[in-house]
């Protein structure tokens, strides 16, 4: 007799972003906290999130593209979500364009606002969303 297999249940999300206004208490200056973390828990090592950044002030326009995971390079075992996080200091006040690809060429466009002591979502994808985008 066989065992039966047991899978992983299937996550609507392979990642999240979480997108926060932080304060840096050593350069005394604020910032917006973009932080990518994956839907799942990894038992044997801490992976991390491999993404490419561009960023250009001049047209309010931040591009990530999520490649994947990478293995650690130290070889201590350790559980946990994978995660990577890009910090945005001298950012103004206003409209941004954000731009997330995957792998596999997937796009999703969102249109924030920074605001005085929030950030809030204008525009985001109705469907095709490989990522899932909170505000806190």
């Amino acid at each position: 007799m066989r065992t039966k297999q047991v899978r992983p249940e299937k996550k609507e999300f392979e990642y999240e972003l979480m997108i926060t206004k932080e304060h840096d208490d050593m350069l005394e200056k604020n910032y917006v906290k973009f932080e990518f973390v994956t839907t799942k828990e990894f038992m044997n090592f801490q992976y991390k999130v491999v993404v490419y950044e561009k960023v250009d002030m001049a047209k309010n326009k931040i591009e990530f593209n999520v490649e994947g995971l990478s293995a650690p390079i130290l070889s201590l075992s350790q559980s946990g979500i994978a995660s990577y996080i890009y910090k945005l200091y001298d950012y103004n006040s206003k409209e941004y364009e954000l731009v997330l690809f995957n792998h596999e060429k997937r796009k999703n466009l969102y249109k924030f606002k920074v605001m005085k002591h929030n950030i809030k979502i204008l525009k985001a994808p109705a469907s095709n969303k490989f990522i899932k985008v909170n505000i806190d």
